[in-house]
């Protein structure tokens, strides 16, 4: 009797660990990173984007590893910012965040859903650093 109840919770355990690393795209193998964040206005009432390229290997296993698997209730608000992952000229990802605060949050859409996670605000933080 206790095999078969920790043989079901083994299963059951599996079965969730599994399902929750599909709830985002596999970005490991990403070696460049490419920012683009809403900076401001034009004259015309047109919204500036800022572009940055991260391709230092230290610095973008610093920034995927800030993505995690702690789901966010997504609210529909303006993002921040979007980062999109490379691995070389090989299109993986686009993920939008937000860093405001108390909305801070990264969303995608994967799997024909919209999946958000939470983003700490030292996280977010180190995020807007890339825009200056």
């Amino acid at each position: 009797f206790r095999l078969s109840i920790i043989l079901i919770l083994c299963v059951f355990i599996s079965c969730s660990d599994k399902e929750q690393t599909e709830l985002l795209p596999d970005i490991s193998q990403a070696n460049k990173i490419k920012f683009s964040f809403k900076t401001d206005f034009d004259s015309t009432g047109k919204i500036n984007i800022k572009n940055v390229d991260v391709k230092d290997l230290k610095t973008v296993s610093e920034i995927k590893n800030i993505i995690n698997y702690d789901p966010f209730t997504y609210i529909f608000c303006v993002s921040t910012g979007e980062m999109g992952f490379y691995k070389d000229s090989t299109f993986i990802v686009n993920m939008v965040f937000n860093t405001s605060q108390d909305l801070t949050h990264i969303a995608c859409n994967y799997n024909g859903k919209l999946v958000a996670i939470k983003l700490s605000e030292e996280n977010a933080k180190f995020l807007d650093s890339f825009k200056n």
